[in-house]
């Protein structure tokens, strides 16, 4: 079994224009593996063998919080396709959008530093986890981005997410690109945490020293690892390839494939 944790759709009208934006940047003239909508990731899911995607709909701005959620309760099928919300810090009915997607069965929220323009450990973020709770999965991209224009960005640092944890201590954290993309030596402050790190790397975690990785992982703890994609800006064989080849044991690679994100998300 293979559950991907990270995954990114939107509305099949919104999508084209999403996939334009954020291809402009990309390293290298890179392209992206598949349409960013539901039908593209179900085609992926197919053709790679992965049976149950974790996917993400991030609002840039407050007057798009409530339509991306509307999207996602509407268009995940909660079987192979299971959506995490998205909230934006200015956003003034929070409560009651975070009330909303938990009695819709949303078990989380996706944040993206780079397109949301906001630090993780902004006070307009801090009331939203109290609200959160617990009970719900804060999902936070963690580092810097792909090409030249998120060379710089510093608004998802693993020093910012460890303020976070600081304050919110029980709040079930996942920290993309194992904690720290293009900043992976700075990621290691994050090592041993109570948080869960997934493995998505831009442009492929193939790129990595594969007993870095290793190493990374155990260190970390083997039960708290995510396998992850960033589908549709990483290959999803190319992904599965590269964690598959890892000096790790079948039982190890069983965990971050499948058994972590089925306990994680309740599945």
């Amino acid at each position: 079994m293979i559950i991907d944790t990270h995954t990114h759709v939107y509305p099949e009208k919104v999508a084209k224009a999403v996939e334009e934006i954020s291809t402009r940047d990309m390293e290298g003239g890179a392209s992206l593996s598949g349409p960013m909508t539901i039908p593209g990731l179900l085609a992926s899911m197919e053709r790679n063998g992965v049976d149950i995607s974790i996917t993400f709909c991030i609002a840039e701005k407050p007057s798009v919080v409530k339509p991306s959620n509307d999207f996602i309760i509407a268009s995940c099928d909660r079987k192979r396709v299971i959506g995490l919300g998205t909230l934006h810090p200015d956003y003034e009915d929070y409560e009651a959008e975070i009330d909303r997607l938990r009695s819709s069965g949303i078990k989380g929220v996706k944040w993206n530093s780079l397109f949301q323009g906001v630090s993780l450990d902004d006070e307009r973020m801090f009331r939203l986890f109290e609200v959160m709770g617990d009970d719900m999965i804060a999902y936070f991209h963690a580092g810097r981005g792909p090409g030249k224009h998120f060379a710089e960005h510093d608004k998802s640092t693993p020093d910012k997410l460890i303020r976070v944890m600081a304050a919110f201590p029980k709040m079930k954290v996942v920290a993309a690109h194992f904690g720290g993309l293009k900043m992976l030596a700075e990621a290691h402050q994050l090592v041993g945490k109570n948080l869960y790190l997934d493995t998505s790397w831009t442009p492929t975690v193939g790129e990595l020293e594969p007993k870095v990785v290793a190493d990374l992982i155990m260190e970390h703890g083997p039960d708290k690892v995510l396998f992850a994609t960033d589908y549709p800006f990483g290959d999803v064989k190319e992904e599965i390839k590269a964690i598959s080849s890892l000096p790790l044991s079948d039982e190890v690679k069983e965990r971050i494939f499948w058994k972590n994100a089925r306990e994680l998300f309740a599945l």
